[in-house]
C-alpha cells in the first residue's frame, strides 16, 4: 500500500466507507441464522467434496471457495454464508472508491453507499451461498475497471479488465452478457478506439488462458452448461414474461429508483455527461439482450450499483443548494422502501410466519404460493439430512458400507452430505445435476435408503417400492409447513430385486451418456 493509499484509509472518507462495509456485514452476521441454507447451498457444498474444473451447470469458482469455508469453519450455516456476507461489504468499499474516483465527495460516497446497503435485492443475495453474490462482485468491478479505462487513457487497464472476466467467467457464466453489453456500447462512442491496442488483444489472451480448463473440461464431458440451460429455458425461462421482467427492474430496486433512474437519464440526455455514456447503453444493451433471451429479472443485479455511483455523484453535483436535504430524504425514501419491502422479500429479516401470504408469490414454475420461492427453500433440509444420518447410523457399523441413499435431486443428497459429513455418511446416489458424475453405474448393497419427494414426482412409492425391494418401511416423513416440500418421505428398503438393478443401470448409463 502506497503512502497515499494509506492516508486515504486512515482519512475521514476512507474511515466512513469502513464503517458502511463493516455495517454491511454486521447486518448478515446477526442475521445468518434467521434461516437454514437455500437448496442450491447444499448442491454447491457438495460440488466443493468434489473439486473439478467444472459442473453440469456451473464453474469452478463456487466449490473452491465452499471448501475453503468449509476449511476454516466446519460444516456450519455460518462457514458457508460468510464470504457473500464478506464480499457485500467488499462492494460497498468499491462503490466508494468508484464514487470518489468520479469526484464525489462524502456525501455522494455516503448516498451510493446506502443505495446498496438498503437495498432488499442484495441483502436477500448476499445471504445465499450461490455464485449470485461473487457475481455482483465481478460485475461491479469491471464497471469500475472499464471506468479506470476511458477516464485515465490507461491501456493496461485492459490487462486487468481481461484478468477479472476470466475469474468472473469461472464464477459464473453470465459475466458474459456484460461484457457483451460493454463491447456493443463501445461501438456506439468514441471509445471504440481502444479496441485497436495491443493491450485489448492481451485481454482477451489472459482471459482465455484462465477461462480453458474450463471450456475444456465441458468440451471433454460434452458440454453440460448447454444441456442446462436447455433444460432451465424448457422449465424455468419459459414463464418469464417480457412485461413482468421490465416491471422487475423497477421493484428490485425500488428503494433507489430516483437515484438509479436518474442517473441512466442524465448519462443518456445530458451532453455534459457524454463522456460516461458508454454505461447508459450497457445498460439498455443489456436489457435487450436479456429479454431476447427470455433471462430472469434478476439477472441484471449486478448493474445497478454502477449506476448508483452515477446517481449519488450527479445529486452532488446538480443538487447544490439543498444537496443535505436531499441526502436525508433520499436514505429515509430508501430505509422506507426496504422496510415496505419486507412482506415481499423479507430475507434476511423476516420470520416464516410473517410472510406467510396466501397465493400471493409467484414462483419460477409460473405458479402462486403462499411464501416467496427462495424462503421456502431454506428450511426442511436439516431434518431430511438428520433424519437419514439417524436411519443410516441405526443401521450398525456392520450394515453402514452395505448401504445406498438415493435421492430425488440435488437438495435432498447435498443436505445429506453436509449433515451426515460427521457420520461420514455414504456419498448419496441421485440423478440430478452433477450427482450424475459421482453415482455408480449399478446397485449391488443389500440396503437402500430411498428419499421421495412429490415435487414435480408423480409416482407413489408406497406402491412402487414394494415391487423393486422385500422389504419396505417409511421411516420419516417431514412435517414443516414452510418447507417447499413438506411431506418429503424417508424409507428404508432391503434386498433390491433383479427389476430394480436393471432399471436404475439403465437410467444411470443413459445419464451419463449425455456426458461422454
Amino acid at each position: 500500500m502506497t503512502a497515499n493509499k494509506f492516508k486515504f484509509w486512515i482519512s475521514s472518507t476512507g474511515i466512513m466507507i469502513l464503517v458502511l462495509a463493516i455495517l454491511k456485514l454486521m447486518v448478515h452476521i446477526a442475521t445468518f441464522d434467521n434461516y437454514e441454507l437455500h437448496r442450491d447451498a447444499y448442491l454447491y457444498y457438495a460440488l466443493s467434496e468434489h473439486l473439478a474444473w467444472g459442473y453440469v451447470a456451473v464453474p469452478p469458482s463456487i466449490a473452491i471457495i465452499g471448501k475453503v469455508a468449509t476449511t476454516l469453519f466446519g460444516n456450519t450455516i455460518f462457514g458457508l454464508r460468510f464470504f457473500p456476507f464478506l464480499f457485500g461489504a467488499i462492494n460497498v468499499i468499491i462503490i466508494g472508491i468508484f464514487t470518489r474516483d468520479l469526484g464525489g465527495k462524502k456525501i455522494a460516497i455516503a448516498l451510493a453507499c446506502f443505495a446498496y446497503i438498503f437495498s432488499p435485492a442484495y441483502l436477500h443475495a448476499n445471504t445465499l451461498f450461490q455464485p449470485v453474490s461473487f457475481n455482483h462482485f465481478y460485475w461491479l468491478l469491471s464497471g469500475y475497471l472499464f471506468y479506470k479505462l476511458i477516464s485515465s487513457g490507461d491501456l493496461k487497464m485492459w490487462l486487468w479488465i481481461g484478468f477479472v472476466f476470466g475469474l468472473g467467467f469461472l464464477n459464473k457464466y453470465s459475466i458474459v452478457f456484460l461484457y457483451t453489453s460493454f463491447g456493443f456500447a463501445m461501438l456506439f462512442t468514441r471509445y471504440r478506439k481502444l479496441y485497436s491496442t495491443k493491450y485489448f488483444v492481451l485481454a482477451i489472451i489472459i482471459a482465455l488462458l484462465i477461462i480453458s480448463p474450463n471450456l475444456y473440461w465441458q468440451f471433454e464431458n460434452n458440454w453440460p452448461v448447454m444441456q442446462h440451460m436447455e433444460e432451465l429455458r424448457r422449465t424455468q425461462l419459459v414463464h418469464v414474461e417480457s412485461l413482468g421482467f421490465i416491471a422487475e427492474q423497477f421493484l428490485m430496486n425500488a428503494q433507489a429508483l430516483l437515484l438509479w433512474m436518474g442517473a441512466l437519464l442524465i448519462l443518456l440526455f445530458n451532453k455534459e455527461e457524454r463522456q460516461y455514456r458508454i454505461f447508459a447503453y450497457s445498460y439498455i444493451f443489456l436489457i435487450v439482450l436479456l429479454l431476447a433471451g427470455s433471462g430472469k429479472a434478476y439477472y441484471t443485479l449486478g448493474i445497478y450499483p454502477i449506476l448508483f455511483v452515477f446517481g449519488a455523484y450527479f445529486v452532488q453535483k446538480y443538487i447544490v443548494r439543498y444537496l443535505n436535504l436531499t441526502f436525508a430524504l433520499l436514505v429515509a425514501f430508501m430505509a422506507i422502501g426496504l422496510y415496505f419491502s419486507l412482506p415481499f422479500d423479507g430475507i434476511p429479516f423476516n420470520t416464516f410466519e410473517k410472510s406467510f401470504n396466501k397465493g400471493a408469490f409467484r414462483w419460477e414454475d409460473g405458479e402462486q404460493h403462499d411464501l416467496p420461492q427462495d424462503m421456502a427453500d431454506m428450511t426442511g433440509w436439516k431434518e431430511i439430512g438428520e433424519a437419514v444420518s439417524d436411519i443410516y447410523l441405526d443401521l450398525g457399523e456392520e450394515n453402514r458400507d452395505n448401504c445406498h441413499i438415493y435421492c430425488y435431486h440435488y437438495g435432498q443428497a447435498g443436505a445429506i452430505m453436509f449433515y451426515g459429513k460427521k457420520h461420514n455418511i455414504t456419498q448419496p446416489i441421485s440423478p440430478n445435476a452433477s450427482f450424475v458424475f459421482w453415482s455408480p453405474e449399478s446397485i449391488s448393497k443389500d440396503y437402500l435408503i430411498y428419499v421421495h419427494s412429490d415435487l414435480g414426482n408423480t409416482t407413489n412409492p408406497d406402491s412402487l417400492l414394494p415391487t423393486y425391494f422385500e422389504e419396505v418401511e417409511l421411516k420419516k416423513v417431514i412435517n414443516d409447513p414452510y418447507f417447499r416440500e413438506n411431506g418429503t418421505r424417508i424409507y428404508l428398503c432391503q434386498s433390491p430385486n433383479e427389476k430394480v438393478k436393471k432399471r436404475y443401470k439403465e437410467m444411470m448409463k443413459d445419464l451419463k451418456e449425455r456426458y461422454r
